[in-house]
């Protein structure tokens, strides 16, 4: 089941990482004396009145039992049934690229796993992407937190859109209640491509001290589409993660987080090429509340590097580029300090900080379409949130900044003064950089005539800085990493966005029930932005990167409904927005801009039996009409709209084991995905047909 948070809660983990703060936070809790918020926290009356978040637009959180035993541990299929929120799903590609509005993609939108923004890119093939693409076992996750809009804090340095955080394991979801040790063993499987994943996990704790650790792995083959033809999905993972928890004192706690991961799989439809990816990953965050209404602070560092690798394979369709061998390093901290404060008898909070985040990207000749380059972003913020009555009101500032350099002239190997055993397989003679900055102001203006009832209005600026395969473009064709002036642009400047926002929510305790809880958002959206980055012709037809003229509009309505008692639970999500973007020749082969049908949706519902220890549950997913971009807008393929149904459903046998089972594409309906890429769409490649997947969970 998806459930929309109330803003304080949802965002609170988003801008905190999940890492600090428990991913079982109570939804029905609004009793309290202390309410978290975006990313501050407000001292409430008695009854659980406070300030609402900054932003005032909803986030939605994704529960990571309910991405395994409802969805199969299907990411996409979880994303997409979130207001606002789609996904990029090639037949042949496993990473999660999230969309938010309308926009995904090189920095648009914030994805992150644990807090830490996830960079890795790699362009290859007539089905390119310059996507970020995470690749991450979802048996290891413990949910997803999906921001739409204006993202505060130092998560929503040069966000365009959004920010989707993945959250991990943590002790939590391991151990029993009441015990201090334990493992947990979770396997399923199922009969259309996903031929296993399982997981073997550890925890303990005492007294200022926990840990655990995760190991997992899954397989996937080939899957029949709902017409029986098979498409090729060929791909295996191994993962394994840790955390460590240290609580000296009253006043500090200290967080050591791990990942690491291997992913091989054959995208020949997309990129013609067998991949081997590597990713590491480590974190480490410090909490000080000595109590002092002044400080709550805290400080999170982080490094991570993440490898592709071509080694060739028969299977391929392609070997031009084989021996590809690319890193990209990500470092950077977070620093959030909240002081709660009073002005004329009214809670006046102030959250403030600041944040430095980098990737430097380093390839060989055989790089392609990808520029070496390095990207730094830093930002300073302050957020404050002061309550009047019924009123809230919400006014931030933050300054955000960039600096970008990359290889601007190199000659490959062998040629002119370069050496045949050059590194990497050619000689860089030449770099340049380019930086910019703007202040970015965000305003919230809410208004509750009751306390299950608010309304909101919001205004906000964000920008997002090019990346370094936009401006130090190597070319199309680049088949020898010899780079020239012809595909530079160095003149190119940051997207900027501005984005007007209104909406409600409602929430109401013991509407059909003592213990029940109905929750209804909507909102209205209009996102305007400048310099938008599309590749196209120069005047001189040269093929770069450039900044679209005039202004692109993106608008759109997202609404989502839940209600869940002890015995029933529902849901839906619906989105109608119009965020068609700019295109230009070749845009469907060179990076797929990612354009989303113009309006999509998901609803469900089920009961809970035996008290509460069998769940079963259907869900339907509708999807609009899209296009999918090729070399011209008289080229774009048309994707009909489908609906489909899933079941499923779940058994706790006892405290220690558990059995689920879901089936998707019930009626085994022939589809096609809609932004899944123009290849797909040029061999008519299905979507998976009918699939039964089974499996279990042991606690002991």
């Amino acid at each position: 089941m998806t459930v929309f948070l109330w803003p304080e809660r949802a965002r609170a983990r988003l801008m905190l990482s999940a890492a600090l703060i428990s991913s079982c936070l109570p939804l029905t809790a609004q009793a309290q004396d202390t309410t978290q918020l975006d990313p501050i926290v407000v001292q409430g009356d008695a009854d659980g009145q406070g300030a609402e978040t900054l932003s005032g637009a909803s986030v939605s959180t994704l529960d990571g039992t309910a991405l395994v035993e409802q969805y199969g541990g299907d990411v996409t299929d979880a994303i997409r049934s979130t207001p606002g929120a789609f996904t990029r799903s090639p037949s042949d590609n496993p990473a999660i690229v999230v969309n938010i509005r309308g926009l995904q993609g090189k920095g648009r939108v914030n994805t992150m796993i644990e807090g830490v923004p996830q960079t890795f890119r790699n362009a290859s093939g007539h089905g390119a992407t310059l996507d970020e693409q995470v690749f991450l076992d979802p048996i290891l996750m413990s949910g997803a937190d999906i921001a739409r809009g204006y993202v505060s804090g130092a998560d929503g340095l040069g966000a365009l859109a959004g920010a989707a955080n993945l959250r991990l394991l943590d002790v939590e979801d391991i151990l029993l209640d009441g015990r201090d040790t334990g493992g947990m063993f979770k396997a399923m499987g199922s009969d259309n491509g996903n031929d296993y994943n399982a997981l073997i996990a550890g925890a303990m704790q005492r007294d200022g001290f926990s840990a655990m650790f995760a190991l997992s792995g899954y397989e996937n083959s080939s899957y029949e589409d709902g017409e029986g033809t098979e498409v090729l999905s060929d791909g295996e993972s191994k993962s394994g993660m840790f955390r460590l928890h240290f609580t000296p004192g009253t006043d500090a706690t200290f967080d050591i987080l791990g990942l690491w991961g291997e992913n091989s799989f054959l995208a020949d439809t997309s990129s013609g090429y067998y991949w081997e990816n590597e990713k590491k990953l480590v974190k480490g965050a410090y909490h000080y509340d000595p109590g002092s209404p002044l400080i709550d602070l805290n400080v999170e560092a982080y490094l991570q590097k993440d490898n592709i690798y071509f080694p060739g394979s028969e299977d391929q369709s392609s070997g031009t580029f084989n021996g590809r061998d690319g890193t990209d390093t990500g470092s950077g901290f977070k620093l959030t300090n909240t002081s709660l404060l009073e002005a004329f008898g009214n809670p006046l909070d102030l959250s403030y900080g600041a944040t430095l985040q980098q990737n430097d990207y380093e390839n060989n000749a055989q790089a392609g379409s990808n520029a070496n380059g390095k990207l730094m972003k830093y930002g300073l913020f302050v957020d404050a949130a002061y309550v009047v009555d019924k009123f809230d009101l919400g006014f931030g500032l933050r300054y955000d900044g960039y600096k970008l350099s990359g290889v601007t002239e190199a000659t490959a190997a062998g040629r002119g003064d370069c050496p045949a055993d050059a590194s990497n397989g050619r000689c860089i003679n030449a770099k340049e950089d380019r930086s910019d900055a703007r202040l970015l102001p965000n305003l919230v203006l809410g208004y509750s005539p009751t306390e299950e009832l608010r309304f909101y209005a919001s205004y906000s600026e964000t920008q997002r800085a090019p990346t370094a395969t936009e401006m130090f473009y190597p070319g199309f064709h680049n088949f020898n990493g010899a780079i020239s002036s012809a595909y530079l642009n160095l003149d190119l400047e940051a997207e900027y966005a501005q984005t007007y926002e209104i909406g409600a929510s409602y929430e109401k305790k013991g509407l059909l029930a003592a213990n029940d809880t109905f929750r209804v958002e909507a909102n209205l959206f209009r996102s305007d932005i400048e310099n938008y980055i599309i590749f196209g012709y120069t005047e001189t037809y040269a093929m770069q990167w450039l900044n679209q003229d005039g202004v692109t509009k993106m608008d759109g309505i997202e609404l989502a409904l839940s209600y869940d008692s002890d015995r029933f639970f529902f849901d839906a999500s619906f989105t109608k927005a119009d965020t068609d973007q700019p295109t230009s020749p070749f845009v469907g082969i060179v990076s797929d801009s990612g354009q989303l049908p113009d309006d999509f949706g998901s609803l469900g519902g089920g009961v809970k039996l035996l008290d509460g220890d069998l769940v079963l549950g259907a869900r339907l997913r509708y999807v609009g009409d899209s296009i999918v971009a090729y070399l011209s807008e008289d080229t774009f393929y048309d994707v009909d709209s489908y609906t489909l149904v899933d079941l499923y459903g779940s058994y706790k046998v006892s405290d220690h084991f558990e059995v689920f089972a879901n089936v998707t594409n019930v009626e085994d309906k022939f589809y096609r995905e809609a932004n899944s890429g123009v290849t797909d769409e040029i061999y008519s490649y299905g979507g998976p047909g009918r699939e039964i997947t089974l499996g279990a969970t042991l606690r002991f």
